[in-house]
């Protein structure tokens, strides 16, 4: 029996060995990882707006205390409210999305937490939004939800979280205050008409502006430390050997 003849096609072939491409491997995060270093971002950025925030209000305080012996410039005047009413929203824009992020991130960790313990999260997603969303009562109900995930968490140190958490919420209600001393000043200061008033309303904005950019940096700091992923021990670079 003779060799068979070479097949000819009039058309490519689609059977044989394919050339697939290799897919792209998926974040291997989790959700609330992937959350916890979104939220990181949203706090330095917003610490970055809150200090322009403060520099834009000393500017106005100084044309306010020039005023009160010389007259200003009403080009200069009007420059310094806009620029004022501007970082303003931009800060309300930035505090609104770090809130947003924060509070889907202890949503997504609370469940991946009590998922890995066989169990679903007792509070209904309503009750963890109010309670990490809501300006003054988060200060307690953050803490209240953070402190049920670190006793269910293994890889964390109680006493070592404890301490952590304590430091957070100590320096969140200190700014907290700040906060509203700031805004109370500023509304006295808006019906008083007097501009010794004004200048100390715009004082007090300052002041609770720079602190709570710091805060907000150091917060960052303080959560990616306490949730992040574990960091593997350093490895020297440089090795001792006993020469015998």
């Amino acid at each position: 029996m003779g060799p068979r003849p070479i097949p000819r096609y009039v058309y490519i072939p689609q059977w044989g060995l394919r050339d697939v491409p290799d897919e792209v491997s998926a974040d291997p995060r989790s959700r609330a990882e992937v959350l916890l270093a979104a939220l990181v971002s949203g706090l330095r950025s917003l610490a970055v707006v809150l200090g322009l925030a403060a520099l834009v209000h000393l500017a106005r305080y100084v044309l306010i205390v020039v005023n009160k012996s010389m007259p200003v410039p009403a080009w200069t005047d009007w420059t310094s409210s806009v620029l004022v009413m501007f970082v303003g929203l931009l800060a309300l824009g930035a505090y609104v999305y770090v809130f947003v992020v924060f509070t889907r991130w202890i949503i997504d960790l609370r469940a991946e937490t009590y998922r890995s313990r066989d169990r679903r999260d007792p509070r209904p997603r309503w009750q963890i939004a109010v309670l990490a969303a809501v300006p003054l009562l988060n200060v307690a109900g953050a803490a209240l939800l953070l402190h049920e995930v670190a006793r269910l968490r293994d890889d964390l140190d109680p006493d070592r979280t404890r301490r952590r958490f304590t430091r957070i919420w100590v320096a969140w209600t200190i700014v907290n205050v700040l906060a509203l001393v700031a805004i109370a000043t500023r509304v006295v200061a808006m019906f008083s008409g007097s501009i010794q008033t004004a200048a100390n309303g715009l004082a007090a904005v300052i002041i609770s502006s720079i602190c709570s950019a710091v805060f907000a940096w150091w917060l960052a700091d303080r959560l990616a430390a306490v949730f992040g992923a574990a960091h593997a021990e350093p490895v020297p670079s440089r090795r001792w050997v006993t020469v015998g």
